[in-house]
């Protein structure tokens, strides 16, 4: 009897090691996960202020452009 509850609670142990390993797991993936989307959010805004800048120097080309054909 003895015998038995101590290998139940051995083997308890081992699938909450177990358990507890895989929640780690699935922790620092998810938060892996999220620290790509932060720099993938980062890299979006980036581009599109460069964008936004590229836009406003196009307008002063044309705009000196202009005034240079008068």
């Amino acid at each position: 009897m003895v015998v038995t509850t101590l290998a139940r609670q051995s083997e308890d142990k081992i699938i909450r090691q177990a358990y507890q390993r895989r929640k780690d797991e699935i922790y620092f993936h998810n938060k892996e996960k999220q620290d790509y989307q932060i720099q993938l959010d980062q890299a979006h805004n980036k581009i599109k202020m460069a964008e936004m800048e590229l836009a406003e120097r196009d307008a002063i080309i044309e705009e000196l452009r202009s005034q240079l054909g008068r």
